[in-house]
Formats: structure tokens, sequence, C-alpha cells
């Protein structure tokens, strides 16, 4: 069963198609990568995944619905979940709160239950956050301010607070930025613990160690079109992914 489903997206900008009839297919459970040289289109497509830009033409599918039409905050309450490049915190308050925030804006929880402090909606609500907490292995860290944390630390908690919203399909983009080789291990290993309790990823990353270690399949894009798509051993051994990367005819 595809989770995630692209069928002909195309994203012209004026006189410039950033992503031009890309199809493909996110299985249910699986982490698939989607890799390509800068400026190969990644970032615009998983801006049209998530409803941040519309397609020029052609449809979006979350588990075989068309979503198409959708906003960007609809599609997060049917289970479509994004992280950036860039990590957006709350820096002055703490890893909890920051998670607390997360449950908040994705409407778990009402705004009633926020300001008369229903007791079994604190409760819950400390639960949960104490849940994610101890899944991305923050908890010792639970009462420093976001701002402290280090980049790495920074990018899981960012994952943490996407996960509050309880994604069907979890994208991140470039999660792997600026990490330590120990970071990136840990997060790997979190990454695969995501997948296993039931949430398929789908990830934009440059890092191609770790894109060949953890992803079950990769999709290559080379100037907004689809250049190969398979296993990693398949992308490893595609005479035309080096060609793209350095910019040579093969």
């Amino acid at each position: 069963m595809k989770a995630l489903s692209l069928n002909g997206v195309t994203k012209a900008f004026g006189g410039l198609v950033a992503v031009n009839d890309v199809t493909l297919g996110v299985e249910a459970g699986s982490i698939h990568g989607l890799i390509g040289p800068n400026g190969a289109g990644k970032t615009t497509l998983f801006s049209l995944i998530t409803g941040f830009y519309r397609p020029t033409a052609g449809r979006v599918e979350l588990n075989g619905e068309d979503v198409t039409p959708l906003s960007t905050s609809l599609r997060a309450r049917k289970g479509l979940v994004r992280t950036f490049q860039g990590t957006v915190l709350f820096p002055d308050q703490t890893v909890a709160q920051n998670i607390a925030n997360g449950l908040l804006a994705i409407g778990r929880g009402s705004w009633s239950d926020w300001f008369i402090e229903s007791s079994a909606y604190k409760h819950a609500q400390q639960e949960e956050v104490e849940k994610l907490l101890t899944f991305s292995r923050l908890t010792d860290l639970r009462n420093a301010s976001a701002r402290d944390l280090s980049h790495g630390q920074q990018r899981v908690l960012g994952i943490a607070i996407a996960l509050a919203a309880a994604p069907k399909v979890l994208l991140l983009d470039e999660p792997f930025t600026g990490m330590t080789a120990s970071e990136k291990d840990r997060l790997v290993e979190m990454l695969q613990d995501i997948r296993k309790n039931g949430t398929t990823i789908v990830l934009v990353e440059h890092d191609m160690r770790t894109v060949m270690r953890l992803c079950d399949v990769i999709t290559v894009l080379n100037f907004g079109r689809v250049l190969t798509e398979g296993t990693p051993e398949h992308v490893r051994r595609h005479p035309e992914v080096m060609s793209a990367y350095l910019g040579t005819t093969a």
C-alpha cells in the first residue's frame, strides 16, 4: 500500500520549471530517501507534498486520498507532517514546554482546556510529553532551555515536536545536517524506531552514507525530474547518479 503518492506533479515559477512531472510512490512503513544535487527541486517537492505550494499540474495522495486541494494545516491533521532545515523552536522555553506547545498547536487538546487548566487535560498532556521525552532520549534535558541545546539536540527536539502530531507520514528536511557522528548514529536509531511504530518517513538528506544505510528506497532528482529510483544498491551503481552530483556527462 502506498502511504504517499505523487502523480505527474509539476511546479513552474514563471518560466522556471522547478519540479517537472514527478511521479513516485512511498510504501507504507518504509523510510524513503529523496536525494539530488543542489537545485534539483527536493525542497520544492517537499513544499508541494505538504501544501505550502500548489502544483501547476499533478496530484498528491495520502493513503489513496487526493489531498492536492487541502491546506498545509488540513494535511497535517490527516497525518502529513514536516520538519524544516532550520529547526523552529521556542528558544527561551524548556524542552518539555516546546513539546507541550507542539501538542497544543496540532489540536491535541483545546484552547478552553488550556485556559481552564482542566486537571484531566493537564494529566493527559503531561503523560504524552513524558512519552515523547523518553522516546527521543531528551528526558535528562527536560528543564533545559531549547537555546542551550547542541545543534543535534535541537534537531531531535524538532522531530519530537513533529511526533506530537502523531504523523502517518513524517517528512524530514535534512535532519542530519550539522550533527556529529555519534548524534547521527542516535538519530538513525530513533528514525528506525519511529518506522517500527508505524510511521512512514520521507527524508531529504545530503549525507549519502547515512541515506544509504537508513533508506529502503531512494529517489534521485535532477533538474526537477526523477533521474532514477530504487534500493540503495541500485542508486549506488547507477551511472548517471554520480554524473548528476559531479556535473559531468556520463
